[in-house]
C-alpha cells in the first residue's frame, strides 16, 4: 500500500469516526435536553380555548417535596403534542400535599386546589387552597381546612345555581360497591362552607371492572354531572402496580336539580357510559363549552407511565 493511501483511508476513517461520535453525542444531548414527561394528572380544569390546567399528586416528604404541584397544559396544535409547563406552587410557605383535583368556580379566574385528605387524622393535609389565574400563571390567595372529615377524596366540582354555589365531592371508595356524593353550599368570597352536608349514594357502574368508585368529576354549565370510575392496580394488591394494569370508565351520572327551593344533586338510575378506557389509569375529568359544544376530557395518572389528557367523543 502506498503511503498517499494509507493516508486517504486513515483521513477517510478518522472522519467517520469523528462523525459518528458527533451524531451519538448530539442524539443524547437531544435526548437529555429533550421536553420531560408529562406527569400524572390528578386533576383537570379548563381555561379558556385549547389551555387546560393540571395538577399533580405529589407528596410533601422527602421523596417528593421538590416535586411540581401544578401543570399549564395546551392541546396539540401539530406533531410535537401536548405541550406543559410544570411548576411548583405554595402559600405562605406551605406546600400543598397530594392535590387530587382542581374545581373551576363558574363565572370567574378562581380555582379551589384540594387535597385529598389521605389521613383523616391530620388535619395538616386537609385543605382547600383557592388559587386565581392571572396572564396564565396561577397564584393562592387563601387557605381554609376541609368543612368536613374526609379520606381519599379524589372528586370534586363545583356548580353555580342562580346565587348559590356548591361544592361537590366524592371519597374513591376503594375496593367497595358504592361512596357517598356530597354536596355543602358555600361562599367562594369569603371561603365559609354551610354546616349541613347532603349527599346520595352512587354505586359503582361496574364493581366487576373498576375497584375504584368515583375519582373525576365535573359539572357542565347546565347542571349536569359527569364521573370516572377506575381500576388501580395498587388497590388490587397487585405486584408492581405503578407499571398497572389499569382500567377506566367516564359517565354521565346525574344532574343538579331544585328541590323545594334548594339545589339538589340527582343521579340516574343508571350512569350513562360515555367511554371506556382500558390501560389507562383515568383519574380527572374537564368539561370544555366551546364553540357551541360541549366536551369531555380526561387526564390520567398512570404512574410510572406518566400523563396524558385526551378528548372524547
Amino acid at each position: 500500500m502506498t503511503r498517499q493511501k494509507a493516508i486517504t483511508i486513515l483521513f477517510y476513517s478518522a472522519s467517520f469516526l469523528l462523525t459518528g461520535t458527533s451524531t451519538i453525542s448530539s442524539c443524547w444531548g437531544q435526548q437529555k435536553q429533550g421536553p420531560p414527561q408529562l406527569a400524572d394528572l390528578s386533576g383537570l380544569a379548563w381555561m379558556k380555548g385549547d389551555e387546560f390546567l393540571g395538577v399533580h399528586d405529589a407528596k410533601t416528604d422527602a421523596a417528593e417535596i421538590r416535586l411540581p404541584r401544578i401543570a399549564n397544559l395546551q392541546l396539540p396544535q401539530d406533531l410535537s403534542g401536548i405541550s406543559h409547563t410544570d411548576r411548583q406552587l405554595t402559600f405562605k410557605g406551605v406546600t400543598p400535599n397530594d392535590l387530587e383535583s382542581i374545581s373551576k368556580i363558574p363565572g370567574s379566574s378562581d380555582y379551589l386546589l384540594v387535597e385529598s385528605g389521605d389521613s383523616m387524622h391530620d388535619p395538616s393535609v386537609q385543605r382547600i387552597f383557592k388559587a386565581t389565574a392571572k396572564k396564565g400563571s396561577l397564584k393562592i390567595v387563601s387557605q381554609t381546612q376541609w368543612p368536613v372529615a374526609i379520606t381519599n377524596v379524589e372528586a370534586t366540582a363545583v356548580a353555580k345555581v342562580d346565587e348559590t354555589y356548591l361544592f361537590v365531592f366524592a371519597e374513591r371508595g376503594d375496593n367497595q360497591p358504592q361512596t357517598k356524593l356530597s354536596w355543602i353550599e358555600f361562599d367562594p368570597v369569603t371561603m365559609n362552607f354551610s354546616k349541613k352536608v347532603n349527599h346520595v349514594i352512587f354505586k359503582s357502574p361496574d364493581p366487576k371492572r373498576f375497584n375504584r368508585v368515583l375519582v373525576g368529576l365535573d359539572i357542565d354549565s347546565k347542571g349536569i354531572l359527569y364521573g370516572a370510575s377506575a381500576f388501580d392496580a395498587e388497590s388490587a394488591g397487585l405486584p408492581n402496580p405503578d407499571n398497572g394494569p389499569y382500567a377506566s370508565g367516564v359517565y354521565e351520572i346525574g344532574s343538579i336539580q331544585q328541590n323545594d327551593g334548594k339545589p339538589t344533586v340527582e343521579l340516574h338510575a343508571d350512569p350513562i357510559e360515555h367511554a371506556l378506557v382500558d390501560g389507562f389509569k383515568i383519574e380527572s375529568i374537564a368539561v370544555r363549552e366551546f364553540e357551541g359544544s360541549t366536551q369531555i376530557f380526561f387526564g390520567t395518572d398512570d404512574e410510572n407511565y406518566g400523563g396524558t389528557l385526551r378528548e372524547l367523543r
